[in-house]
């Protein structure tokens, strides 16, 4: 029997080093029960991690639960994190789907192993570890091309990696395969089937008691002189995480993988333009191998039929925004049949023709501040020349990228500066703000500040610009974010009263979703919803229905933004996970970001402070820690207004 690739994780325990070889083991017959077994191996190291770390709560813990947990109280890197969440996802679908290809099931096998490995780098005292060149499983019986020459290639990496022994005693047993009989072959895959059979067997019942010791694992971590090592785990695991490698091929399996979490039919394996896949006007495809003038790119994302976007896709190690210029000539480059292009374009920027709205360039890793530009999905909106490039954390979805379609960047210009002040009894201050925000949004700016005294109207002011924006549809949804629930009814209560054009209110206008709305209607147009119970719906949520999407909303209004930042007395004791400063202002960041980004870092931000005096002059109220807010991107497509 060939090498497992999880050997070196015998010291840790003999199930994890079973369950990674059963999966090698059914790689070549049956993938989808290989991509289970390696489910079950991710989720018995994510247990142990968790009891390493005295963070082990019971067995009744859902495992993408557990991970996203694990992450929050930063056990877990964001890079291992992903790649627990991406084994979770194909093994899940496995179990009950019955789904899984060859390709799926040997990108899983690498990823698995570089999990493995990071695990003892981190928990194993030996940070320098290197597990040496990956074994490939062997070959199915009718493989793909493109299958194919990926073993080959792993097969000539693990040739150049080994020394002479090794090497002639694996060619030795290659031969002799390569001779032997049709009765002795037949009877040889008996005798080791009879032996795997044992061994699954076996390894079910290792796994069961496993779990069972993860209580008294637990328990030792829970000793102080144990759990003074919680620090130096976290170190050495956020330094572990960035030697994962992930190559081209397993860039491509991860991308596929996002792609379908966020609604969109991909395979770049099967899913290809040289196999004959086409757009169809009732599917959503990312179609690999797209034809353009100047070679194929990476994907083609359709939505119904129409050409919305490109994505180029690098290995790991590669520069994002380098390849994201690569993606923007593929861009200008590619060959759509008029019923494929948006009718919109071509969209003339900088001098250049694009004839697709929106340009993704990624690497497949998660999006990390420090490595911004290797890290994240880069995405550039061609539809106006103000737009700026900018990493995201996530895909949008097909449904996100349909309703920016729906924005008007360039007519709501003209229709705001046209636009009469019908909303009654606005001052002409508050008309000012309005005026000099949708000013700053037209020219792209970023950050903007309106300060208004206590008494001056700053909600009945905000409502206005809404209303204005959406009307002028630059906007499609609206998130009216509050840090405490008395703040929302108070919002929600003037959306009801507050009356506009024809004495008709806000809320009669346009649908607003309330406070216990989770996930807003289509029609709706105003969210109003705590910061608090976004962070769990986006933070904590399971994937699929209920969760945001990225484009759920592209315009965010933060009230009482100082008071967000600040901790202040009146927080519920439901809100105790925010209590420490560094964990909210994480928190309350992600939460904006995640939105933020999915506009494209096309947002900008309006800042409306309360003012007071102090020694005679005016200043706005917590200054100093309003400058923590954060803010990213240009307000071409979607933006963050901030009201403090």
């Amino acid at each position: 029997m060939a090498r497992s690739n999880f050997a070196f994780l015998e010291r840790h325990g003999g199930h994890f080093v079973r369950l990674g070889a059963l999966a090698e083991r059914y790689f070549r017959d049956d993938p989808a029960t290989a991509l289970i077994k390696l489910r079950q191996f991710a989720e018995l190291l994510a247990k142990t991690v968790a009891a390493k770390n005295a963070a082990y709560l019971d067995a009744r813990e859902r495992f993408d639960e557990m991970v996203r947990r694990l992450e929050a109280e930063r056990i877990l890197p964001r890079a291992a994190a992903d790649v627990f969440h991406h084994i979770r996802r194909l093994g899940n679908a496995a179990a009950h789907e019955n789904a899984g290809t060859h390709a799926q099931a040997l990108a899983a096998l690498k990823l698995a192993a570089e999990l493995g490995a990071w695990f003892h780098r981190t928990y194993g005292g030996a940070p320098e570890f290197d597990p040496g060149a990956f074994v490939p499983p062997p070959q199915p019986i009718d493989p793909t091309e493109g299958l194919k020459d990926e073993l080959a290639a792993l097969a000539r990496r693990l040739q150049a990696s080994e020394d002479a022994a090794a090497r002639a005693q694996r060619e030795a047993e290659a031969q002799s395969q390569r001779h032997e009989t049709l009765a002795a072959r037949l009877a040889r895959e008996a005798e080791e089937r009879a032996v795997w059979e044992a061994l699954a067997a076996e390894a079910e019942r290792k796994r069961v008691a496993a779990e069972a010791a993860l209580a008294l694992l637990q328990t030792a971590a829970e000793r102080p002189h144990v759990a003074a090592n919680a620090e130096i785990y976290r170190t050495a695991g956020e330094r572990a995480a960035t030697r994962i490698k992930v190559d081209e091929a397993d860039t491509r399996a991860v991308i596929d993988a996002q792609l379908a979490g966020a609604g969109w039919e991909a395979d770049s394996g099967s899913l290809r333009h040289g196999l004959g896949a086409r757009p169809a006007a009732d599917r959503n495809m990312a179609i690999a191998e797209w034809p353009t003038a100047s070679g194929p790119v990476d994907y083609a994302l359709f939505v119904k039929g129409i050409c919305v976007g490109v994505v180029e896709a690098k290995r790991q190690a590669a520069d994002v925004p380098a390849a994201l210029e690569q993606a923007k000539r593929y861009a200008r480059d590619i060959r759509l049949s008029p019923a494929e292009r948006d009718l919109d374009s071509p969209y003339l920027q900088h001098f250049c023709t694009y004839h697709v709205p929106f340009v993704f360039a990624t690497n497949g890793r998660p999006y990390v501040r420090q490595l911004a530009t290797r890290s994240g999905i880069w995405f550039w909106d061609a539809r106006a020349g103000t737009n700026i490039p900018a990493a995201l954390p996530e895909w949008f979805s097909p449904a996100d990228l349909e309703a920016k379609l729906a924005q008007s960047l360039v007519d709501s210009v003209q229709e705001l500066r046209e636009e009469p002040f019908a909303a009654s009894g606005l001052r002409p201050y508050q008309q000012d703000a309005i005026a000099a925000v949708e000013a700053a949004i037209a020219r792209g700016q970023r950050d903007t500040l309106v300060a208004m005294a206590t008494g001056t109207g700053k909600t009945r002011t905000c409502i206005a610009l809404m209303y204005r924006l959406l009307k002028a549809r630059r906007f499609r949804r609206i998130l009216f974010l509050v840090d405490r629930t008395a703040l929302g009814e108070q919002t929600e209560a003037a959306l009801q009263t507050t009356e506009l054009e024809g004495l008709l209110t806000f809320a009669q206008t346009y649908n607003v979703a309330p406070l216990g709305k989770k996930t807003p209607d289509p029609e709706d147009r105003v969210q109003v919803a705590t910061v608090q119970a976004l962070a769990r719906r986006i933070l904590d949520g399971e994937d699929g229905a209920g969760r945001p999407t990225p484009g759920q909303y592209d315009l965010i209004i933060v009230d009482e933004a100082h008071r967000g930042y600040t901790l202040d007395a009146e927080m519920r004791e439901a809100d105790t996970a925010f209590r420490d400063t560094a964990d909210y202002l994480s928190t309350y960041r992600r939460v904006l970001d995640f939105f933020d980004a999915r506009g494209g870092r096309s947002s900008g931000s309006l800042k409306v402070s309360t003012w007071r005096r102090s020694s005679g002059r005016r200043r706005p109220a917590s200054r100093s820690r309003r400058r923590t807010l954060p803010l990213t991107g240009s307000a071409s497509t979607s933006s963050l207004c901030t009201l403090a």
